[in-house]
């Protein structure tokens, strides 16, 4: 990023506006170019982070059609004596301006120092902007599952590696209480959550509705032609450990793919099942981005969701497992899973008139607005208030 600020002017920022129109332009496209997020992420309805460009903060409401469900009519039938009904699902996004700024010293400590300060504020300042909207998408995706596997490999007789719920009311969490450091990440919990997203069975075993994927190919072999679908399956450090040790994951990457480093495995990705790549986010820290565990705070899940744009709020301790045991919050994403609402392009702001012009402030703002897909219509309707994309994996953090 830096080698691109040394080809703009920027001693000449107070006589040429468009120098902090370009430094804009470097920090945004340098902070996607960082992001995990930026190869799933646009306009398209199958992205998995879908975009809509706003020149203000006013509401925005992106909608869903739900598709048909009548029978039609035959023969002589009018059409009046078997209307269908056309739903539209709305969900109501709020952005919000998000911003930072950095002060200097004063400019003959800068000097001194050999600092060049706008440079290196435009660099810290892209880092932050990485950070802060990587994790309001980690935390957006992850508030509030409605849909879920979970590991178990406790349950006496249970060979199946997942635990569903025994009625359509018991919840979520009340799944995840159950969760002992025995109950890791395996390669049949994958499959159930692919199964789910395909099928759009849930959790307790009810009907939902099916999953769109994030990339459908078409293949033909031997004269038929057949529908490729895949979905991302995220997962923390733990998690994908813990899926290495499975012997059964291991005797499927065992034979899968073309060797050598054009392999699946030594581009990022760390493996495929099913067609559905796999890939290691990373756990949240202080300092590193990642996806969410039990033993996040919850004021610091709170400092990264919206609370305007969700109607329950369910940090990540509330999964926390049987005896306090600590749970890796992994997920299975399609198409439209995520709405990221904003400005197109963001701002930057350089004054050295700070401290009575001993000092320089340099920040950046954009309006935006982060919010998990789910959409509401009827409450006969099965897409009402329920994630459209999006599927909860619980595992020990062991």
């Amino acid at each position: 990023m830096l080698s691109e600020l040394n080809q703009i002017n920027l001693s000449g920022w107070k006589n040429d506006p468009n120098v902090s129109v370009k430094v804009a332009e470097v920090i945004e496209n340098a902070s996607w170019k960082k992001s995990p997020f930026e190869s799933i992420t646009g306009r398209g309805s199958d992205r998995a982070i879908r975009t809509y460009v706003v020149n203000d903060s006013a509401p925005y409401r992106p909608r869903l059609k739900s598709q048909l469900g009548g029978s039609g009519v035959v023969g002589n039938s009018d059409f009046d004596s078997n209307l269908d009904n056309l739903e539209i699902l709305s969900q109501t996004i709020y952005p919000r301006v998000v911003g930072n700024s950095l002060k200097s010293e004063i400019s003959a400590y800068s000097a001194l120092k050999h600092i060049d300060f706008i440079k290196e504020a435009s660099d810290s300042l892209t880092e932050w902007l990485t950070q802060n909207r990587d994790r309001e998408i980690i935390c957006a995706l992850s508030n509030d599952f409605t849909n879920a596997v979970v590991c178990d490999n406790t349950t006496e007789n249970n060979t199946e590696g997942y635990r569903l719920a025994k009625n359509a009311k018991e919840s979520i969490t009340d799944l995840t209480k159950e969760i002992t450091a025995k109950d890791t990440m395996s390669l049949k919990a994958l499959r159930r959550a692919i199964f789910q997203a395909r099928s759009g069975e849930k959790y307790n075993k009810t009907k939902a509705f099916p999953i769109k994927p994030v990339r459908s190919d078409m293949i033909s072999t031997q004269g038929i032609t057949i529908q490729h679908t895949s979905y991302l399956i995220f997962l923390d450090s733990y998690q994908i450990n813990q899926l290495k040790a499975d012997p059964e994951y291991q005797d499927l990457q065992k034979y899968a793919g073309i060797r050598g480093e054009e392999n699946a495995l030594f581009t990022g990705i760390v493996g495929m099942v099913d067609n559905c790549p796999i890939i290691d986010l990373g756990t949240w820290t202080d300092v590193n981005v990642g996806l969410l565990n039990s033993e996040v705070s919850d004021s610091e899940f709170n400092n990264h969701i919206n609370k305007q744009n969700v109607t329950k709020v369910t940090p990540p301790s509330v999964y926390k497992g049987k005896e306090n045991q600590a749970v890796s919050i992994g997920m299975l994403v399609g198409a439209s899973a995520c709405v990221l609402v904003g400005s197109q392009k963001i701002s930057f702001y350089i004054n050295e008139n700070e401290d009575a012009g001993r000092k320089t402030l340099c920040g950046i703002d954009s309006i935006r607005g982060i919010a998990k897909a789910r959409y509401v219509g009827e409450e006969s309707s099965p897409y009402n208030n329920s994630d459209y994309s999006v599927i909860g994996l619980f595992s020990a953090k062991v």
